[in-house]
């Protein structure tokens, strides 16, 4: 019996694919830039990945099945059901449909931007200014300064208060982890200065899951401890191994998860924090998307965020999974990093 259309343009696909990804496709000019090589990016040090010129099938239509079977041998308690089937059990509509897409070859950072990083670029803007550098519709005014840098809770000020409270002024200073705090038009700000830019969405989610629609950046099982999300707290110090299911509550330092980095070898693509990208979200993108290079809507009033964070449950941590947040929105839980092209 002869294979259907559909099907053997399905296989075509693939062989594309895996030629790209193999660094055998266009883009892939020299062995520097092979699929997972790493290159330093000199300005702000970071370590970016190489992703190839190539071809992949973008977005999500699995529905997760009834869960009829048993966890470590125990049968499934609500809270795991509520899990695995949050959100319409997988099956969003601003997911679909799942459609190709080709991207021309691209650097990402291996890791989330670090307050390190972060802190070099608000050197640079203390003497220089973010004139060369800010977004055209930045908000006057704009403080490109972390908002859990400063004193942002009143209540921490008080000592009986803050004894109370989980986390303080210090919690989200560390040089190794991620920047958070930042809105997007900081993050915008520092690519520029780094010589880079924020990802399209479409290049965050090849990057995050390659060429097999693997659900989650590791593959398509999920499994406790591969990633930061929220857990069960048990514990009131973020930095003590064992008070939440992943070890830590608030976000971990870069690379904090081994055994769980993209295909091509980038960190963090599922939790720890939530990412911006560079387009505007539309709910409804999807089906009018374009087929080379997407760059998501002309205009909107919130920006696409991608990879879920510490807080978030499993499912919103999935490759495919489509978030977004106002342009000035500032939270502990969001962060980004930067791609270049090659």
């Amino acid at each position: 019996m002869m294979p259907s259309v559909s099907k053997i343009s399905s296989i075509a696909l693939s062989l594309v694919s895996l030629l790209a990804f193999h660094g055998c496709g266009e883009g892939t000019s020299s062995s520097s830039h092979q699929a997972g090589a790493v290159i330093v990016h000199e300005k702000d040090g970071s370590e970016m990945v190489v992703v190839p010129a190539s071809q992949f099938l973008m977005g999500n239509e699995t529905t997760h099945p009834d869960l009829d079977k048993m966890i470590e041998g125990k049968p499934l308690r609500p809270y795991h059901v509520l899990l695995a089937r949050a959100q319409s059990a997988w099956r969003l509509d601003d997911e679909k449909p799942i459609h190709q897409v080709e991207l021309k070859a691209y650097a990402i950072d291996k890791y989330e931007v670090t307050n390190a990083q972060y802190r070099k670029f608000l050197d640079w803007v203390t003497e220089y200014g973010d004139d060369t550098v800010r977004h055209p519709e930045q908000p006057a005014g704009k403080d490109h300064t972390p908002r859990y840098w400063k004193d942002y809770n009143p209540l921490l000020g008080d000592a009986a208060t803050a004894a109370l409270v989980p986390f303080s002024n210090q919690t989200f200073l560390a040089d190794d982890m991620p920047v958070v705090g930042v809105d997007w038009y900081d993050a915008y700000a520092y690519a520029k200065w780094a010589g880079k830019r924020l990802p399209t969405e479409a290049e965050w989610e090849f990057a995050a899951r390659g060429t097999d629609q693997r659900l989650w950046p590791w593959g398509n099982e999920w499994k406790w401890g591969l990633c930061n999300i929220g857990g069960d707290m048990k514990g009131t110090d973020y930095r003590v191994q064992g008070v939440d299911r992943d070890g830590y509550i608030y976000p971990a330092p870069v690379g904090s998860f081994s055994g769980s980095d993209s295909p091509f070898g980038c960190s963090d693509m599922a939790g720890n924090v939530a990412e911006w990208c560079a387009d505007w979200y539309g709910a409804d993108y999807y089906p009018q998307s374009a087929a080379r290079s997407p760059s998501g809507p002309q205009s909107g009033k919130s920006r696409v965020v991608r990879g879920g964070s510490s807080q978030s449950i499993p499912s919103e941590t999935r490759c495919a999974d489509r978030s977004c947040s106002e342009p000035d929105f500032r939270k502990f839980t969001l962060g980004f990093r930067c791609v270049k092209d090659l």
